[in-house]
């Protein structure tokens, strides 16, 4: 169990109250989505966590206890920090005044939630199944219309079809551009006519936790799309070949790169990313990375390859759960062939 865990991870580090504002890791400890306004507290000298709530989330936070896990009302918030000595490193500056001494927790938490267990990978394999059926929807609606289409109006039906299908929420604003955006890996949709290339990454949340796809659409006959399409898939399949636990994520990064031939300097951004209850979190699958992080079975992550040209650009993406002696692809929307 994850709360008893951390509970004996403090105890032997001598902190005697941890108090967790970032709603991501108490998502992470509950592995629900957690109460609108909620802090959650580990006290060690009772073994115990506690959920703080105020009056209006308490009632719907008493659904979340259990035998490792109190429900307790707060008033004022320098209540919660009384006799705190851990904190996250992302704590806001104007709680620190509630402190005196205090030892940082946040290296534990981030290296707990790289390997995530049944129910973790349970919840990311939901939230994948949705964006799979979002981008399906999207692609055939694309490909099957002799309709204008804009770039906002196929976001919002990306983002209409997620919701649909049980996503909280998308994971990030939705991408979905065409022609020479697509050269731009984070451009947002416009009133723009949806035309040549359709670049889309999309993400959905399902009980906090995240997935994220990418697909890449031609939609007219120009054989330099095809070539670097084809250039970035076998890239991605290079990568897949190597990917089981052992495998660094550095090694990971320069085996795609490597795959891509004089094409290599136009692939601007990391190969990956680990994925949970943050859209990007530990590892990162990058050749630039300080630690060089060995993948484990338990871990999910991205494999992401793209080329971004002057006029366009293609990535495709998909999402993975690292085993002992290879992967389990947890994103399965069809990957176009030309």
């Amino acid at each position: 169990m994850k709360i008893k865990s951390f509970l004996n991870y403090l105890n032997e580090n001598n902190i005697k109250k941890a108090v967790i504002l970032k709603k991501e890791n108490i998502n992470y400890f509950l592995e629900r989505y957690p109460p609108t306004f909620s802090i959650l507290v580990f006290d060690v000298k009772h073994d115990r966590a506690v959920l703080k709530v105020p009056k209006l989330e308490y009632r719907g936070a008493l659904t979340y206890k259990n035998k490792y896990l109190d429900i307790e009302l707060f008033e004022k918030i320098e209540e919660v920090f009384k006799g705190c000595d851990g904190v996250e490193d992302s704590l806001p500056l104007k709680f620190l005044k509630y402190l005196d001494n205090y030892k940082i927790i946040s290296d534990k938490i981030r290296e707990m939630r790289r390997i995530k267990n049944s129910k973790e990978i349970g919840l990311i394999q939901k939230a994948a199944k949705i964006s799979d059926k979002a981008i399906e929807h999207a692609t055939e609606l694309i490909l099957n219309t002799d309709k204008p289409i804009t770039e906002c109006e196929l976001a919002a039906e990306i983002e209409y079809i997620m919701k649909k299908e049980g996503s909280i929420k998308p994971s990030f604003d939705t991408i979905a551009v065409s022609d020479k955006k697509t050269a731009l890996p984070h451009s947002m949709p416009s009133s723009n006519t949806i035309k040549n290339i359709l670049l889309m990454d999309i993400g959905a949340v399902y009980e906090g936790y995240h997935s994220d796809i990418t697909r890449t659409v031609i939609l007219n006959q120009d054989k330099r799309y095809k070539d670097i399409y084809n250039l970035v898939n076998s890239a991605k399949t290079e990568a897949e070949a190597y990917l089981k636990e052992g495998v660094s994520v550095k090694e990971l990064d320069s085996i795609a790169r490597k795959s891509m031939g004089k094409y290599e300097k136009y692939f601007i951004h990391s190969l990956g990313h680990g994925v949970g209850v943050e859209i990007h979190e530990e590892p990162a699958v990058s050749s630039k990375v300080k630690e060089d992080i060995i993948l484990k079975e338990g871990m999910v992550i991205t494999i992401e390859p793209g080329i971004y040209l002057d006029d366009f650009g293609v990535r495709i993406e998909d999402l993975y759960l690292v085993k002992r002696n290879g992967f389990k692809k947890l994103s399965n929307a069809k990957i176009m062939e030309y």
